[in-house]
């Protein structure tokens, strides 16, 4: 019977190399890879993940940890990124335990205490997130899905918030917009410092003074605020901005038949660019400028960075941001 070691003396690499790449380490050289990808398929080896999981005293779970709370429309999205999350975990042969508790940490604690999971990834992270610390006091393999200002030294997955802002600005820039309406998620997410929200209104606003462009920022105060009113109300209130930037996904979903509604015609009458899932797009017939977050790449290198964490807890911390295109005709 084939095992390990004899794919690694055909690929020339080390039993640990040959573990790596199986488990899609993103450190090993694509090169190597190759090498190894290609002594597996001739020597016909597969991987026993039962008994890879039994010998290395691992349970094969992912969790993925989030506050319990949520608006109703952050959590249909939030859905599919756990969904997708779960699915990318499943096709690497691991399982996910979802913790939904307002006190992270502490269930942290447990799950781990009790052997339930071999790592975690943590949602909606918050700038000096509890369980930010708690997992980098009690090193466990961890990955932040996310922005925070500080990750404690604990992996980082997400969007490169200063590159799409960037790409905003010089597109609305190149159309000579001058004045800029920004509609933003609502005040309680920032009062809560969810970084994904603080990282892009830091970036916006600083890129758009740099280049001398004026942005009225729009937030509602409350998560469950009528997201049509919202842009009703940024409309009213700065009548004579000619684009509006939207990061703020109910507004995004209602926008088309907003501005339909009050006769707005997008792009000529003004010109919309938005943040959204390139999954939803589509199926959800978002007819803006948008920046495509493909919320399937980051759950894939989230689960891919959490695998190499388990691997080897020593390695040097890593931070994976994309920067996702700005798609002007959806």
């Amino acid at each position: 019977m084939v095992n390990i070691s004899d794919v690694a003396r055909a690929a020339g690499v080390s039993k640990a190399t040959v573990s790596y790449v199986l488990s899609n380490d993103p450190r090993i050289t694509e090169q190597t890879a190759n090498k190894v990808r290609k002594a597996v398929k001739e020597l016909g080896y597969t991987v026993n993940h039962a008994a890879r999981a039994l010998s290395a005293n691992e349970t094969k779970t992912f969790g993925i940890v989030s506050p319990a709370y949520h608006s109703n429309y952050l959590s249909g999205l939030f859905g599919l990124h756990v969904y997708l999350m779960s699915e990318c975990a499943a096709q690497y042969g691991y399982d996910t335990l979802f913790i939904g508790n307002d006190d992270g940490a502490e269930a942290m604690l447990k799950a781990w205490n009790s052997r339930k999971v071999d790592g975690f990834i943590l949602m909606d992270v918050r700038d000096d997130d509890p369980r930010m610390r708690i997992a980098a006091k009690m090193n466990m393999p961890t990955v932040v899905f996310g922005s925070p200002k500080d990750s404690f030294g604990l992996d980082v997955v997400d969007s490169d918030f200063v590159k799409e802002s960037e790409n905003i600005i010089d597109f609305l820039e190149s159309e000579n917009h001058a004045e800029i309406t920004l509609v933003l998620w609502s005040k309680q997410i920032f009062k809560r410092r969810l970084g994904f929200a603080l990282r892009f209104y830091d970036s916006i606003m600083a890129i758009a003074d740099r280049h001398g462009l004026v942005v009225h920022a729009v937030s509602p105060d409350d998560d469950n605020a009528d997201p049509t009113q919202i842009i009703e109300q940024a409309l009213d209130a700065y009548p004579q901005s000619t684009a509006m930037v939207i990061y703020n996904e109910p507004a995004t979903i209602v926008g088309p038949r907003t501005f339909a509604q009050l006769d707005i015609r997008v792009p000529d009458d003004l010109r919309v660019v938005t943040v959204f899932p390139k999954q939803l797009v589509t199926t959800m017939k978002i007819p803006f400028a948008a920046v495509q977050t493909d919320v399937g790449q980051l759950a894939k290198a989230s689960m891919q960075l959490l695998m190499s964490r388990v691997a080897n807890r020593d390695a040097p911390k890593a931070e994976v941001l994309f920067d996702f295109p700005l798609v002007i005709e959806p």
